[in-house]
């Protein structure tokens, strides 16, 4: 089974690039998301993402970032694009239809004020899989340690998971 992990942020630009037993593809800045077999049950799929949540914040404040607050509604905007790419089975950050991540997150009713990111994987491990293709990737992890953003949402999906980053939610 291969890994990859794919991210996008606006309005960064950065090129596609590939490694080995790991393939990166990059649309503006990337983010993570991790594909694991979809737990069981929803508490097994709660116990991933809050472990990969404070993963990604202890990466954060090693880099000098303040931790990112979780913020739900833009968690149920990346589980759902966890699904969406699982039950369709697409890898990208745009749906087969060209819906991006800023018309998702409206739809979603999320507002923020500032930068947006998103990372995404796909993968048969856990979290510690997951933040550790985010690190050896620089376009992943600078969007993992740009500390413009504030807040949080993860989703996983059997093996797609998602990461959306957002700047000041709210009006």
């Amino acid at each position: 089974m291969s890994t990859r992990a794919c991210a996008q942020a606006s309005p960064r630009s950065s090129p596609g690039l590939g490694l080995a037993a790991l393939l990166i593809g990059v649309i503006g800045l990337t983010l993570p998301s991790l594909a694991v077999a979809q737990p069981a049950d929803e508490s097994a799929v709660s116990q991933a993402l809050s472990e990969l949540h404070g993963l990604v914040n202890i990466q954060r404040r090693a880099a000098g970032c303040e931790a990112l607050q979780w913020h739900e509604a833009t968690a149920r905007v990346a589980e759902a694009h966890s699904a969406d790419m699982a039950s369709r089975d697409f890898f990208d950050h745009l749906t087969p239809e060209g819906t991006d991540l800023t018309r998702r997150l409206l739809a979603g009713g999320v507002r923020w004020r500032g930068s947006i990111a998103e990372n995404i994987a796909l993968t048969v491990q856990g979290p510690e899989i997951v933040i550790q293709l985010w690190m050896d990737s620089p376009p992943h992890r600078a969007n993992l340690e740009d500390c413009v953003f504030t807040h949080q949402g993860l989703g996983v999906f059997r093996d797609r998971w998602t990461q959306v980053l957002i700047e000041r939610p709210g009006g």
